[in-house]
């Protein structure tokens, strides 16, 4: 083995070790150099004739220890491991200190035996096809029945690694499901793409040890690819029945090539979350800029894979799953034209939908092993795969169904009609697409199967996706969809803007002008509102409510509020002479407001590309005069009580 691919994951170690808080505070009188740390002086590292290695240090036991062996990475003043074959094994110790961890040299440990009883573990026969044999696995192609899976890779929220709602984040063998498998995707991994040749054949050699070749392909096609083919070691860890794990040298976890910045680490402690005699699941943590989460590597054997080996389906490891089972809606077209009004339901001629704010879509896969249908994005856009949609679009958009079979939706009319589950437009119909760097996500079709339809609250449309290795549909793009209010004007009433009381920022603006700031992303003070929370639909109106306390007017003032939106941009003075300017001759409350006559939604109401403030501005120098109050402002002269959206 070669010591330098033991440390490719250093890195990895480093973030682990600073997560570490010693049971000690007090841990380094003394700062350790790495020559301090030799071997038979700082630590031992010895071996019993049954291949039992015991890695003990010698060192004060209030010292935080590390160690890099051929099983990985491992803490503590004593660690015991297993090494079953003949060679010569690199050992590396470590000490945290206040200056960090520091390593000592390499110490080498010869084995001069073989210890075949430790590799009685089933694992290792199902990895390797036992002692003396080989074992060749590759990307899983499809539906086998195993494995939860459909295709090469998978993902698993790590903090809820069995998604359930559960919030175990401890994953291991037999104990992951996935939150989502893509199948095959064009962005991802294709059904032709040059992966779907590469393999590991691992070896299990009374003479060579545990070894491993394998092949990459990298450009070209599926079934024409050219690639890398690496000769190395591997290092399967049992210390953990719960965890058992794969570390690499010379060679690592296989995985395509578009994924090699997407986990730092594939050669050191891989966890095996799945191992029978027929499917192979390795799961990689993501450490790029989407945050973490597990990336579950999927394989099959090459020898089911060609049809030589069936699984049979009462093996005890073989897992059944079941084929999707579309959700049953009875009675749809009641369902969709019915409301609530003012408690009472409510069939109409026509209803009209909208895209949900809180969810525009996301994918519905079949999770075969729980059989349900279970959601990808969750909300989390932003993504390289789930790219946030258009706000102001996705707000303007509106589909309405009429019970005679006619529709509109956006731009485009005709009719419709209704089999079963399904909604068939007479033509294509789009209700959403959302672009970013890497794809473009559309919701668009002829035939939406419904996923869910709650009368009068929620609609949920899909379109195909993907299928499964037997050619069913196991992915749906949808859109989710809500019911548009019936009656006063189709909104249920103001929305209420959440705002800071007493956080007013008064002040006199140009030795001039009165201003009672609302938001400011230029700075100047304090905001009393946060800006995502107003979303102002076409032709809605912004209203704000104040109340004056203690001024003197010498004659009426107007008073408007002011923001960098729409047609009406200036301030003061010209802001005075807008139509939503209002006059003001006294104490007492007043309301002003701005209406959103751009043509589409504004949200949110500042962003970096298109700023503004919104401010209530008031004609003061020369129309009124009004005390400061002690500490110099003028906080109580004018109050918030309301914002809302109407």
């Amino acid at each position: 083995m070669k010591f330098k691919y033991i440390l490719s994951g250093m890195a990895g170690l480093s973030v682990l070790m600073a997560a570490c808080t010693p049971d000690d505070h007090d841990l380094a009188q003394k700062d350790f150099a790495p020559t301090d740390l030799v071997e038979g002086v700082a630590y031992t590292v010895t071996c019993d004739e049954n291949n039992h290695i015991t890695m003990q240090s010698l060192l004060d036991k209030k010292y935080q220890c590390f160690w890099i062996q051929p099983n990985g990475y491992s803490k503590g003043s004593t660690v015991e491991i297993d090494l079953p074959f003949s060679g010569t094994y690199p050992f590396v110790f470590g000490v945290d200190t206040k200056g960090g961890v520091v390593y000592g040299d390499t110490t080498w440990l010869s084995i001069t035996t073989n210890n075949m009883a430790l590799l009685e573990d089933p694992l290792y026969g199902y990895l390797t096809g036992g002692v003396g044999s080989s074992k060749t696995w590759v990307p899983c192609d499809g539906n086998y029945g195993v494995g939860q899976c459909t295709g090469p890779v998978m993902y698993c929220n790590p903090d809820d690694v069995l998604n359930d709602g559960s919030g175990s984040t401890d994953i291991g063998i037999n104990h992951m499901t996935p939150n989502w498998d893509p199948g095959f995707q064009s962005w991802l991994i294709p059904q032709d793409s040059p992966y779907m040749d590469s393999y590991m054949t691992f070896t299990l050699s009374d003479t060579e040890g545990c070894k491993l070749v394998e092949y990459r392909g990298e450009a070209g096609s599926k079934g024409a690819s050219t690639g890398v083919t690496l000769s190395g070691k591997y290092t399967l860890n049992l210390s953990d029945s719960s965890h058992p794990r794969l570390s690499f040298t010379d060679t690592y976890a296989l995985h395509n090539a578009g994924f090699d910045e997407v986990c730092a680490n594939y050669t050191t402690n891989i966890y095996i979350t799945e191992l029978t005699p027929y499917f192979l699941q390795l799961a990689t943590m993501r450490t790029n800029s989407e945050g973490s989460w597990w990336i579950i590597w999927n394989y099959i054997a090459k020898d089911v894979r060609d049809g030589v080996v069936t699984i049979p389906s009462d093996n005890p490891e073989y897992l059944e799953t079941s084929d999707p089972v579309l959700p049953s809606v009875t009675d749809l077209e009641t369902k969709l034209f019915t409301t609530d009004i003012n408690g009472v339901n409510y069939l109409g001629d026509q209803m009209t939908f909208l895209i949900s704010d809180e969810m525009p879509y996301d994918w519905m896969w079949w999770n075969g092993a729980t059989s349900a249908w279970e959601k990808m994005v969750n909300g989390n856009y932003n993504t390289t795969w789930a790219p946030a949609p258009d706000e102001e679009e996705i707000a303007d958009y509106e589909l309405t169904l009429t019970r005679k079979g006619g529709y509109t939706a956006g731009d485009i009319t005709g009719s419709y009609s209704i089999d079963g589950t399904t909604i068939i437009f007479d033509q294509p119909v789009t209700i959403l697409t959302a672009s970013g760097d890497n794809r473009t996500v559309a919701v668009t079709g002829t035939e939406f199967t419904v996923f869910k339809c709650d009368a009068g609250s929620e609609l949920i449309l899909g379109v195909p996706a993907s299928t499964d290795g037997s050619g069913n549909v196991n992915t749906y793009l949808v859109a989710g969809m809500t019911y548009k209010a019936i009656g006063g004007g189709g909104e249920s009433g103001p929305v209420v803007v959440p705002f800071t009381a007493g956080a007013e920022n008064n002040y006199i603006e140009a030795d001039n002008y009165f201003r009672c700031q609302l938001y400011n992303p230029w700075g100047g003070g304090g905001d009393m509102i946060d800006p995502t929370n107003i979303k102002l639909k076409k032709n809605q109106t912004l209203k704000v409510t104040v109340t004056l306390k203690g001024f003197t007017f010498t004659q009426t003032a107007k008073m408007v509020l002011c923001c960098n939106r729409g047609d009406e941009q200036s301030w003061e003075p010209a802001c005075f002479d807008y139509a939503r300017a209002i006059e003001v001759n006294g104490d007492g409350t007043y309301t002003v407001g701005w209406t959103n006559t751009t043509g589409s939604t504004i949200s949110p109401w500042s962003s970096d590309s298109d700023q503004s403030a919104l401010i209530i501005t008031m004609q003061y120098v020369g129309y009124a005069e009004v005390a400061a109050d002690e500490d110099g402002s003028y906080k109580s002269a004018c109050t918030v009580n309301s914002i809302t959206i109407e």
